[in-house]
């Protein structure tokens, strides 16, 4: 089936890719969810990694919220790997059109990929609420407590989407007539089980639906193709071969 994808792959004139966890944990990221983790986090924190990563906790506890975002979440950052690379060169070849990301650490844009939309935001950006200054993520790993604007001494917070607020509709409605437009679309590292996923793929009219992640699932059945496999894997050889 690998083959047949990449015969599909070099066919199609505008692929679409959608970047989900696997391909970031591939990475060095880490899987916040994973049981290990999910056991661990709750014991340490006495909450799940979804309400620590929420609107209320943000808004009501900043200590706790920082404490945990500093040491879970942008303690070790995630760098490019080998799947990030197939997909620029893809993109330079005028194969890969546009790239919908559900993750928060910007490999899209350590990778030089362009036409990126970024669903989940970006921890590498940082702003005031108040004067809307922007911060590095560096600012926040180093800030002691709190980090607040230099400016206003206004609490700070990461430009990404926490768990309750809502959906920024003007990204949806872009990641969505990105995969109308699509003649194939790549689904990395995720399953369709999820509402924000199939909303973006339930606009797409084509039959060439590639979706790849390591373990079978049953929403496996909804795509017209599905590899199980790592990402890394599956991109490295449709850019190399």
């Amino acid at each position: 089936m690998l083959e047949k994808v990449k015969q599909l792959l070099d066919e199609s004139k505008r692929v679409v890719c959608i970047m989900g966890p696997e391909a970031m944990i591939e990475c060095g990221g880490i899987d916040l969810w994973a049981p290990d983790n999910l056991f661990r986090i709750e014991k340490t924190y006495g909450k799940s990694p979804e309400e620590m990563l929420s609107a209320g906790e943000i808004t009501t506890r900043k200590v706790y919220f920082y404490d945990f975002y500093k040491k879970e979440v942008i303690k070790n950052l995630p760098k490019p790997g080998p799947a990030y690379e197939a997909i620029r060169t893809l993109q330079d070849a005028g194969i890969i059109h546009e790239v919908i990301s559900f993750n928060i650490y910007g490999l899209e844009y350590h990778s030089n990929i362009h036409n990126v939309i970024e669903l989940a935001g970006s921890v590498y950006v940082n702003y005031c609420p108040v004067c809307k200054k922007l911060y590095p993520v560096d600012y926040v790993q180093q800030s002691k407590g709190v980090p607040l604007c230099e400016e206003c001494k206004a609490p700070i917070r990461p430009n990404i989407r926490l768990h309750s607020e809502k959906v920024q509709n003007n990204l949806y409605t872009q990641a969505s007539l990105a995969c109308k437009n699509a003649d194939m679309i790549l689904v990395l590292g995720m399953t369709l089980s999820g509402n924000k996923i199939r909303y973006c793929t339930g606009h797409y009219e084509g039959d060439r639906l590639v979706v790849v992640h390591k373990e079978p699932h049953y929403t496996d059945k909804y795509a017209d193709y599905a590899l199980n496999m790592p990402v890394t894997d599956v991109m490295t050889y449709l850019a190399n071969e």
